[in-house]
């Protein structure tokens, strides 16, 4: 089972897995100038970088489509919210003021929350537990788009 935790700060996210830090940073945030300060007040595209500086993976959450897509080395991933297909597995996000809950869709079978999300609106922050070999993979990129997708919405909870 992985834990991962992300909150907040400024405009990055800062993010931690498995004991290890990680950090999403604002597309292009590294341009001076006032514009592009305004542009990354408002953007839902984010890298993420490893502790050594090293980028990751891109995330960015569309907000007509509704999806979040992670960009990654090994391929791109897109997690359309409520339901989204993932190697070969079909899942179901439902959400709540105080975070989601994920499972597979099988059919005839129980229900199984695989991963569960809760939100803490003091903080500004995200805790994701994930008991799925298949979202493990992409745990740390979704838990950035969700952040970014909560952000983006700014309706306080």
């Amino acid at each position: 089972m992985k834990l991962v935790k992300a909150r907040r700060e400024g405009f990055n996210i800062e993010v931690l897995m498995d004991g290890r830090d990680f950090l999403a940073r604002p597309e292009n945030w590294d341009k001076p100038g006032f514009l592009e300060a305004v542009k990354r007040a408002f953007t839902m595209k984010y890298d993420v970088y490893g502790r050594d500086g090293v980028k990751r993976s891109h995330v960015d959450y569309d907000f007509l489509h509704n999806f979040i897509l992670i960009k990654r080395s090994d391929g791109d991933k897109q997690i359309k919210i409520p339901i989204f297909d993932l190697y070969a597995q079909r899942y179901y996000i439902k959400e709540k003021i105080s975070g989601f809950l994920i499972w597979p869709l099988v059919d005839g079978g129980r229900v199984r929350i695989v991963v569960e999300g809760e939100k803490s609106i003091s903080e500004y922050a995200l805790a994701v537990s994930c008991d799925d070999e298949n979202l493990e993979q992409i745990i740390l990129e979704f838990t950035v788009g969700y952040m970014i997708r909560w952000m983006s919405f700014n309706i306080g909870f």
